[in-house]
């Protein structure tokens, strides 16, 4: 992305509105209807200890967040709303945007923990945000018009996984969509790690529950369930990495669930999850096709899960050419 005051470059501007306070980062007038890239990057890294988003991949001087956004553009993407909270902004901007294609229009959504959907809830004892069914909420401006793709910013998924979800909403506008990696290609190996596990019927997703700690123990693939028991795994088990493609129609799921949640005066560490929501859609008849990908996640749950995946990016991003504006 370039830089300046001459047409075509980033104007950044700042706004309060009803919706929360948005920070947008425009480029551009042209808008093409495809999917927009929804990130979530306003978590705290807490296992990581720090910016997990903001991690630079060795020589490359990229983040994860850079490879996934230049899959989603090279799949057709034009438009991408980064989820994030105030202090990140300024060096999301100084970082990562100025490598972004020059095509790509950027807006900053702040995941605020008082912009919830019960005007009279108090929320002035919490300390961190809601979670990622509140996190999409916060950007839902962006979400009645047009399908969007959900990722998070710490994760990587892979160019297929970007372009299978463009091309379901080319042909499909309306079924929601998700790609799904089998577990064995998502565990870290320096801890446990938490996933969502899929149920599936043919290509159709009937339940996702979270499953966490999951490792191998006694050589036996293993994690804890929602109601705290110890369930066996199988390394081919289809789970939910958070990628994920809905239409408009998320939205009123998103703002029912979080009104649910809210009026139930969640615990003072309590989050609503996208796969809860998920899970609600299910039950009212929404459809959701499951792809399964075929290629390597990469995902930064531990500080000693970076050599690995700075290795990877060295030498993908040294050999491979890149696009214009980067």
């Amino acid at each position: 992305m370039r830089s300046g005051n001459t047409p075509g470059t980033i104007q950044e501007t700042a706004q309060a509105t009803g919706q929360g306070a948005v920070y947008d980062a425009i480029q551009g007038a042209n808008k093409v209807r495809l999917p927009v890239l929804v990130v979530l990057a306003a978590g705290m890294g807490s296992r990581f200890g720090g910016d997990k988003q903001l991690a630079m991949l060795g020589s490359t001087e990229r983040t994860l967040l850079h490879f996934s956004v230049l899959d989603a553009h090279a799949a057709g993407v034009r438009t991408l709303i980064l989820v994030v909270r105030p202090n990140l902004i300024e060096m999301m901007r100084q970082q990562v945007l100025v490598h972004f294609p020059e095509d790509l229009t950027v807006h900053f959504v702040v995941q605020d923990k008082a912009d919830v959907p019960l005007a009279d809830f108090d929320t002035s004892q919490r300390q961190k945000p809601w979670g990622t069914a509140h996190a999409l909420w916060s950007a839902r401006r962006y979400l009645s018009e047009q399908p969007c793709i959900v990722i998070n910013a710490d994760d990587y998924y892979g160019a297929a996984a970007m372009q299978l979800l463009v091309t379901h909403f080319a042909k499909n506008s309306e079924q929601w969509a998700m790609v799904a990696f089998p577990l064995q290609q998502t565990l870290s190996a320096h801890g446990g790690v938490n996933r969502g596990i899929c149920l599936l019927q043919e290509d159709l997703l009937t339940a996702v529950s979270e499953c966490c700690d999951i490792n191998y123990r006694q050589q036996q693939l293993s994690g804890i369930s929602g109601n705290g028991e110890l369930i066996n795994l199988t390394p081919e088990q289809p789970v939910s990495m958070n990628i994920w493609g809905f239409s408009p129609a998320v939205l009123p799921m998103l703002t029912q669930a979080l009104t649910d949640f809210f009026q139930h005066q969640p615990a003072a560490t309590a989050e609503c999850y996208l796969p809860a929501v998920v899970d609600q859609a299910l039950q009212v008849g929404q459809e959701l096709k499951v792809y399964l990908s075929s290629e390597r996640w990469f995902g930064v749950t531990y500080p000693a899960d970076l050599p690995e995946i700075i290795d990877y990016f060295q030498n993908h991003f040294l050999k491979a050419p890149q696009p214009a504006g980067i």
